[in-house]
């Protein structure tokens, strides 16, 4: 039988090996919890993140996950969701999320790799720097919602305000 390439995936094919090659490359303190799991953390602007990159065969998904590590007491989680929706309508790749299993916010990009298409060096470090750039942007936003338990409208404003001139 003759194999058609176009047609055919590589079984042994996983991009969680290329995303550890380039961890390692780069010096990242980074744990493999399994053949499909990796997870790293970093030190954000304003917080230690911990990001994981998972491979979901089934969907040819590699799912990056980033924990913001700010939990939500109960009575303001209604507030959170209400802000994150309005926070996503911005961000144009990704999105950020609340999880009910930990009570805490992440940030989420999905990649799809269709075709037997691989990670190469640059698109990991875009997916990197895009999710850390996210974070880092919203992170204060978040923080004057739960300490000032304001309007999460105010909260955006108040922590993405533009400065103009120089000091």
């Amino acid at each position: 039988m003759k194999s058609d390439s176009k047609n055919c995936f590589d079984k042994f094919f996983n991009p969680i090996d290329e995303v550890e090659e380039i961890l390692f490359a780069y010096g990242l303190e980074f744990l493999r919890k399994n053949k499909d799991e990796i997870f790293l953390s970093y030190s954000g602007i304003w917080n230690n993140y911990e990001m994981s990159f998972s491979w979901i065969k089934n969907s040819n998904l590699v799912q990056i996950n980033n924990d913001l590590s700010i939990s939500i007491p109960e009575e303001m989680i209604i507030g959170i969701q209400r802000m994150i929706s309005i926070v996503n309508e911005k961000i144009k790749l990704g999105y950020f999320g609340f999880s009910t299993e930990k009570s805490c916010i992440y940030f989420r990009h999905n990649v799809l790799l269709r075709g037997g298409v691989k990670f190469n060096t640059e698109q990991v470090e875009e997916f990197f720097d895009l999710i850390a750039n996210e974070c880092d942007k919203y992170y204060p936003a978040f923080q004057i919602y739960l300490q000032k338990q304001n309007d999460p409208v105010f909260a955006l404003k108040s922590a993405l305000l533009e400065t103009v001139g120089e000091a």
